[in-house]
């Protein structure tokens, strides 16, 4: 008897020592991003009775506009883009309109126009989407996908399958660079975007989250990272390194 209470005593010992193990094993969920507003952004919200991520994007609005100002001179200075379906023609025009950039904006650095509250701002935006939230978790499936289901959130559609869509579409992008050979993307400002490399789309499910971009500009998500792309110069623009999380 007591042998049995022995051992009963040491395989509920090790049931409870190897539950933390594999708690531990588990990876955590990633929390959302805090807020990171700037000082002289709240000092002025509290001035103005504003609210301060509004005045985030506001300063973002304005960088962006700073740009093109920048953008438009240069084009007023390179080759007219015809329409054409030529890949050559086409590399030369945005090769041309590109170094035009560079030169008009030969300091431009990284944070530039994502600044370090725009980064931060643009990664909330983006968690709720890319990130399963409580309330898809508790969301009804829907026979039809994406469609709620009287009115209340999809599962999925907002949380785990954008990711999902994510991860599929870079996958097949890293997959198809390699079967190509492109280059990889550097995450530089006024770097090309490498010619050969696949430009992997960004979910409308993203794109609906973020601020909207003038014509010539667009966003495209690059391994966790967010890039601007001005489209007609295919230049990196600026971007948002780890958007997500």
């Amino acid at each position: 008897m007591n042998v049995i209470r022995l051992f009963g005593a040491c395989t509920l010992a090790c049931a409870i020592g190897a539950a933390p193990a594999a708690a531990q094993t588990r990876k955590p969920a990633p929390k959302p991003p805090k807020p990171q507003v700037s000082a002289a952004t709240r000092e002025k919200a509290a001035e103005t009775n504003a609210n301060p991520d509004a005045l985030v994007l506001a300063d973002f609005q304005k960088r962006i506009e700073a740009y093109m100002a920048i953008h438009k001179d240069a084009a007023k200075d390179s080759p007219p883009l015809k329409e054409t379906k030529n890949p050559g023609e086409i590399k030369s025009a945005q090769e041309a309109l590109g170094a035009r950039i560079r030169a008009l904006r030969a300091n431009a650095k990284a944070g530039d126009i994502m600044t370090p509250e725009i980064r931060n701002k643009f990664r909330r935006l983006m968690y709720p989407t890319v990130n399963p939230t409580a309330q898809d978790k508790l969301a009804p499936p829907s026979p039809v996908k994406d469609v709620p289901v009287q009115g209340t959130p999809v599962q999925g559609t907002s949380g785990k399958a954008v990711k999902a869509d994510v991860k599929e579409e870079l996958k097949e992008n890293a997959e198809e660079q390699k079967e190509e050979g492109g280059k990889p993307v550097v995450l530089k400002v006024n770097a090309m975007y490498p010619p050969d490399s696949p430009l992997p789309s960004t979910p409308p499910q993203v794109l609906v989250k973020l601020p909207k971009l003038p014509e010539q500009l667009e966003y495209r998500i690059v391994g966790k990272n967010l890039i601007i792309r001005d489209v007609e110069a295919n230049i990196i623009v600026d971007f948002v390194p780890n958007a997500i999380q």
